[in-house]
């Protein structure tokens, strides 16, 4: 019984992770076809054009206390046809709160987050930018189900936007609220911690003082993570973003983002 326990759940196992491939490979060529008959030409953005975008991330972060964590994040982001790349160095400090707010009486967890960002842009315009990026934010997350986790995360971010830009509007503040939801797999068909969680979010941002550049609107991100341990992990997801690319021009874009992360903690 127990062999054949074992040849159904690696036969189980073997049959998802086939169908997750092709899944994600039939995605790929729609959105492929979509944004490739319609994506700008010779470089140049217009208003509803859709974009490709593809970001790179790595998330070290270390245990610094109870409760307490310093997050970093060191990533890169280009666009297709290339005509920017940007660069992001970020870091927050979080702590969970020992004395909750709200809901006393519901079993969950509240985080504050402070932190701060640095954004290079480079173009072949020679119109880059460099941005300083200031954040507060707070979490409020419980656990729907042992194997669903719903989190709410509200931010205040000021914008310092330095560029060559004529009239360039260097001053931004804008408001972020996002919901995520994550279904936890691990342990299944694998040992305990171990295994793939399916991440997706809705972010909606507000702008109450719009930048020169990249004033986002929406994101949409469905992702694909794998866990090898509670400390390392290993994310893709496949996101659409709506995004008003300049404060004064009418001009807004569809995104089509691939990202991958790497996810490591240090004890």
């Amino acid at each position: 019984m127990l062999y054949r326990f074992k040849n159904c759940s690696f036969f189980c196992f073997t049959l998802v992770k086939r169908a997750s491939i092709v899944i994600l490979y039939v995605v790929f060529f729609l959105f492929y076809n979509i944004t490739h008959a319609q994506v700008y030409k010779e470089g140049e953005i217009s208003d509803n054009d859709f974009t490709e975008q593809l970001w790179f991330d790595f998330n070290p972060s270390w245990n610094v206390g109870s409760g307490q964590k310093i997050n970093g994040e060191f990533g890169y982001r280009t666009i297709w046809p290339k005509s920017w790349h940007r660069y992001i160095v970020r870091a927050s400090y979080q702590s969970v709160l020992e004395n909750q707010l709200f809901l006393k009486s519901v079993k969950h967890s509240e985080t504050v987050v402070f932190g701060n960002g640095l954004f290079l842009l480079t173009s072949k315009k020679n119109d880059g930018s460099f941005e300083v990026r200031p954040f507060q934010g707070y979490k409020f997350s419980f656990n729907i189900s042992p194997r669903f986790v719903l989190q709410q995360y509200l931010r205040t971010e000021q914008r310092f936007v330095f560029s060559g830009v004529e009239d360039n509007q260097i001053f931004g503040l804008r408001m972020r609220y996002q919901v995520k939801g994550i279904i936890n797999l691990e342990g299944v068909f694998f040992e305990e911690g171990v295994g793939f969680y399916l991440p997706i979010s809705v972010e909606g941002f507000f702008n109450l003082v719009q930048a020169s550049q990249f004033n986002d609107v929406i994101r949409v991100t469905p992702g694909l993570g794998y866990q090898f341990n509670s400390d390392f992990k290993l994310e893709g997801s496949l996101a659409y973003h709506y995004t008003r690319q300049d404060s004064d021009k009418l001009v807004r874009t569809n995104d089509l983002v691939f990202r991958f992360r790497v996810i490591k903690t240090f004890n």
